[in-house]
């Protein structure tokens, strides 16, 4: 088995286990127990739609589609999860502070239990203090701490219970230096205070005891500036290369392109009678009357004839012209083409169109090669975008499945 072959049974082999896996979710979660029972979502986990297909109802067996709505707690069972709920939100809230009689950092105010299925709605008795979302704002408080309270909202069902926290903040522990930036941070709090009705807040010119200078630091982001120039200066080359091999490979492309039609040509002005000196000359007045006219393009092979033909009418040899017309295009078809001619200059006209025949019918075929590999090419580039959406969609199947079992 080739290596293709491995990776194509490889991957036959993951679709099977991934349908495994979501059958038996699929037989697990909505599976009849007893031919007759469905299974409810837990606690607080909403309703969901099950498709059971009935047999008896009609003449045939037909699906029904049932809305499941998600279990409801009795009174004494909601009184009792409200209870043990609420004795055990103390420790969960208080994240990692001591207790909640010396509240230093910021609270885990949980808004669902997921083992009771309960909702837990946070009101803060002062919100300069507490946020609703656990967020301790002790920066300004003082050292012999603030009491304060926080009241939980617990929802199970239609059932509904209060508990109550006291709460002590304390300010955050800190270094000295922390410390000291808090303090001074306090007295430019006052300062801006006692100074609103000024047009500019003055600092203070000494703190316990020492003289303070100050500075405004800037962004500092004409600092990239010669970072973004050096990288600049090292791409610029890279790009210009890439350019020009981008040039050269969109040359080539169109040399390709056009040799049939050169050659094609050249054959029907030979077989008309002309010298093929006037066949040139006719294909590329042709070629740059188009060109003014604007309805054609500049193409590379034309632009290397037309370059051939006025060296031609400057009183180069005809040989040496067709010589450098092919050194000139850089490619065996345009060699070999230009090899012709030189023999017709030296040997006349004799057995040339035949042998045009056969290059035409050769750069034909050629064509039709490379329109092939393009294809080929394309289809090549179309397998990637195809392969993520594969692997997307294995994905989307198998990570619900995997999560169903706990994996």
């Amino acid at each position: 088995m080739g290596k293709m072959g491995k990776k194509q049974v490889l991957c036959i082999l993951l679709g099977i286990i991934l349908a495994v896996a979501g059958y038996l979710v699929e037989k697990r979660d909505g599976a009849l127990e007893d031919g007759n029972r469905l299974n409810r979502y837990a606690y607080g986990e909403g309703e969901r739609q099950q498709e059971v297909w009935v047999r008896g109802l009609c003449e045939k067996e037909i699906p029904v589609e049932i809305s499941l709505g998600e279990r409801e707690y009795a009174e004494e069972d909601a009184k009792k999860a409200l209870l043990e709920a609420g004795g055990k939100l103390a420790d969960l809230i208080r994240g990692n502070n001591l207790s909640l009689q010396e509240v230093r950092e910021d609270l885990h105010l949980v808004g669902w239990l997921e083992e009771e299925g309960i909702r837990v709605r946070w009101t803060p008795e002062d919100a300069e203090w507490i946020q609703t979302d656990g967020t301790v704002l002790n920066e300004e408080c003082p050292e012999k701490g603030i009491q304060t309270e926080l009241t939980a909202s617990l929802q199970a069902g239609v059932f509904s219970r209060e508990y109550r926290f006291p709460v002590k903040l304390y300010p955050p522990l800190r270094t000295k230096q922390q410390e000291k930036e808090a303090g001074f941070k306090r007295l430019l709090k006052q300062m801006d205070e006692a100074q609103r009705t000024e047009g500019q807040l003055v600092l203070p010119k000494m703190y316990e005891g020492k003289n303070l200078s100050y500075r405004v630091r800037g962004d500092r982001e004409y600092l990239l500036f010669p970072v973004l120039g050096i990288a600049a200066a090292i791409l610029l080359p890279l790009y210009e290369k890439q350019k020009e091999s981008e040039a050269k490979k969109k040359k080539k492309r169109e040399l390709m392109e056009d040799y049939p039609e050169i050659v094609s040509k050249l054959t029907v002005f030979s077989g008309a009678g002309l010298p093929v000196r006037r066949a040139w000359e006719r294909i590329v007045l042709e070629y740059e009357a188009a060109c003014r006219a604007g309805t054609q393009t500049e193409r590379a092979a034309y632009r290397e004839m037309a370059a051939a033909y006025h060296r031609m009418q400057r009183g180069v040899p005809e040989l040496q012209a067709y010589a450098e017309f092919g050194a000139g295009c850089r490619l065996r078809p345009y060699r070999k083409l230009s090899g012709l001619l030189e023999q017709n200059v030296r040997n006349g006209a004799e057995g040339l169109r035949k042998a045009l025949e056969t290059e035409m019918e050769s750069a034909f075929e050629e064509e039709k090669a490379l329109a092939r590999r393009r294809g080929e090419e394309a289809s090549t580039k179309l397998m990637l975008p195809l392969f993520l959406m594969l692997m997307i969609i294995m994905v989307m199947v198998s990570v619900p499945a995997f999560l169903a079992f706990g994996i």
